[in-house]
């Protein structure tokens, strides 16, 4: 049911002034094109060198200094990279204010405009903001220059891990220009400034709470703030004005009767808020964002559960990685990825080892995908303040420029740390929660430890059968884990197996010691594929474990990898680094996790000539019952099981060419395999 202010008079005319208010109340401006470019230290013009090096080339941001050679055998390069832009700001911008924001740079990034020093952040996962207003040359050209640096810094995170830390400007850049000399306020940790709380929740009533960050030279005489939030169909459902803003902050408390709440991929509902800064009634500034309504929790028992219903979170891990553009990547690299969650059924994701960018919240809001996000406190702690000052200020970025996106439900505060470092998790975990008392916080570990009992939940990254034990152990392990700790909330946050799909064998037999192998060059796809029908059955067996999540969705590079087939890859993925290919293990979670889509097949299609005639035939499907032909001959009809899988052990190839094929009712496919 429908709030009943969303059909008044009052309401539609709101609607329409909202609809017509002028878009120049706040310009956002991207500045991605013809940066000049060059390795090294290029300092501004007043400070040293006064023109490009030799070499330098003119580039569009995103840009990575690192696309071609992160895969390199020597290393990629870390050191110092330099942009500059020259930059005409409008005559008609005197009297406004002038801010420029970077939506990511690695790792340190130090700006100058005008050859005069602007500020230095540190952290290459985190969007930030400068004003320069009192900087630039209004009617004239003016110089922007940002350098960066993606050494390894004791003082800054991530120290380590198995993934590149590129450098450069490799996220958008954007100049924001408002109205007068108060706004609503780009200079609060790289946010909007707006920020909606979701006080108490439930399918009834949801009470929010709006904080509305403001910002003015002169004060506010004559300001007032207005909060609006409109439905999907743009009708204003509610609106609130206050002239009160105290301590550059207005404040709304505001509830909405049966919300229609955001639940999940089966109904990502959103909701819109306009927040607009008048001065003497007129708009000068404007922010527009997304919320959508949830409530959600995890039972140390029975796991997670949405708007009071129960939800096996089935997720996978992603890297912000792609050939050719390493870290550079822009909307069609992202979009191409989400076709592939689509693909796949998935209804979570764990955005590894860092934040990544905020067209990737904004896009599994629009999907329903719960969203565990991490800071990058990963491979290893140095136990000092500035290290652990780092760390602080890069968790509060990541959760206030990313606190109104409902898909967000997870804070992740580390991943495989060792040692003592109980005393800063304790921090963090403090922090996250004054920050944000409404979300969960969350680390991925692989050990035993009290650091394990601190956060609000707890998952393991843990890889049976492809770096230790037997497969099979995964369900001892957990079992026992579970039991020695009823009151924990326990789930997986990798998990999985490494494959080349250049390399094959006829039929996969578990190694006693699996662990020479998995750092060996020999990953055959047929072991990831076995992993993976073991663990799926396991995983989905026990509902304590609240949320699972492959490793990983997409081979990505890691410079310092050398395994499998290919050097300087982690082949974990479900599906190759250039998204090419998708692995057998891909079609094992469509088959169960995207029911809308008919799935058929057959694994092992790129084993072509074979030197063994005895085999395995594995497939996975949607249908019920699956029949099995080898050169035209009905081998055999069967059940297909609980996950979506068939097994045809030990089956007998002729000498020569086989043509094997799988008839489903949901689908055929086929493959021809040569014995030699």
């Amino acid at each position: 049911m429908k709030n009943k202010m969303s059909k008044t008079p009052v309401a539609i005319l709101m609607a329409f002034i909202l609809t017509s208010i002028n878009a120049l109340s706040r310009e956002v401006i991207s500045i991605n094109s013809n940066w000049n470019f060059s390795e090294g230290i290029e300092t501004p013009r007043g400070l040293g060198w006064g023109a490009a090096r030799q070499g330098s080339v003119v580039v569009n941001l995103p840009h990575t200094w690192n696309s071609a050679d992160f895969m390199a055998d020597g290393g990629y390069r870390r050191g110092y990279g330099s942009y500059r832009k020259e930059m005409e700001i409008p005559i008609e911008y005197k009297g406004k204010r002038l801010f420029l924001k970077f939506e990511g740079a690695g790792t340190v990034a130090t700006v100058f405009v005008n050859s005069s020093f602007v500020g230095e952040h540190k952290g290459a996962y985190n969007a930030f903001t400068y004003e320069i207003t009192d900087l630039v040359k209004f009617g004239a050209s003016n110089s922007i220059s940002v350098i960066c640096d993606n050494s390894l810094k004791l003082d800054v995170a991530p120290q380590g891990g198995d993934f590149n830390m590129y450098g450069g400007l490799y996220r958008d850049a954007w100049l924001i220009v408002t109205d007068e000399d108060a706004c609503i306020s780009p200079l609060v940790y790289g946010t909007s400034g707006v920020f909606v709380s979701q006080l108490l929740v439930s399918e009834k009533r949801a009470q929010l709470r709006a904080e509305v960050i403001t910002s003015s030279i002169s004060g506010y005489e004559g300001c007032e703030v207005e909060f609006s939030i409109l439905d999907k169909d743009r009708k204003v459902i509610l609106s609130k004005t206050t002239p009160y803003i105290n301590n550059d902050k207005a404040v709304f408390n505001v509830n909405i009767d049966n919300p229609h709440l955001w639940n999940g991929v089966r109904d990502p509902y959103l909701y819109e808020t306009v927040t607009t800064l008048k001065r003497n009634g007129k708009v000068i500034d404007r922010v527009e964002e997304n919320i959508g309504i949830r409530f959600f929790y995890i039972d140390p028992d029975k796991g997670f559960f949405l708007n009071g219903d129960h939800l096996k979170l089935r997720g996978v891990c992603r890297h912000q990685d792609w050939p050719e553009v390493a870290s550079a990547l822009t909307e069609k690299e992202h979009l191409t990825d989400f076709a592939f969650f689509k693909e796949l059924g998935i209804n979570a994701l764990r955005l590894a080892h860092y934040p990544q960018a905020k067209f990737m919240f904004q896009e599994a809001d629009r999907n329903g995908y719960i969203v565990w996000e991490e800071i990058p406190f990963v491979g290893g702690y140095i136990n000092s303040s500035d290290f652990d000052d780092n760390l602080k200020l890069q968790l509060t970025e990541m959760i206030l420029q990313n606190y109104n996106h409902p898909s967000i439900c997870f804070w992740g505060l580390f991943n495989e740390i060792t040692g003592n470092f109980d005393s800063i998790l304790a921090q963090l975990n403090d922090l996250a929660h004054k920050l944000d008392p409404y979300r969960m916080t969350v680390a991925a570990t692989y050990q035993e430890g009290s650091f394990n009992f601190i956060t609000d939940a707890i998952a393991m990254n843990k890889y049976f059968g492809w770096y230790y034990n037997k497969i099979e152990d995964f369900a001892t392990y957990f079992d026992t884990w579970h039991t020695n700790n009823p009151d924990a909330k326990i789930g997986l946050s990798e998990y999985g197996a490494g494959a080349s799909i250049r390399q094959h064998v006829g039929q996969f037999v578990q190694e006693d010691d699996p662990r020479p192998s998995s750092r060996g060059p020999w990953h055959p796809e047929e072991k990831q594929t076995a992993i993976h029908i073991a663990h799926i059955k396991m995983i989905t067996e026990r509902d304590y474990i609240w949320g699972s999540f492959v490793w990983n969705m997409f081979d990505f590079a890691s410079n310092h990898k050398r395994e499998g087939d290919t050097a300087h890859i982690n082949d974990k993925g479900l599906v190759t680094h250039d998204r090419s290919h998708r692995k057998d293990a891909f079609y094992l979670y469509k088959a169960n996790w995207n029911k809308a889509e008919k799935t058929t097949h057959l694994c092992s299609k790129e084993y072509v000539d074979r030197k063994e005639n005895i085999t395995d035939v594995v497939a996975f499907t949607t249908a019920p019952t699956a029949r099995l032909y080898i050169n035209g001959k009905l081998i055999g009809k069967m059940e297909v099981d609980p996950y979506s899988t068939v097994i045809w052990r030990n089956i007998k190839l002729d000498p020569g060419r086989n043509l094997v094929e799988i008839k489903t009712a949901d689908g055929i496919d086929s493959a021809v395999w040569t014995v030699n």
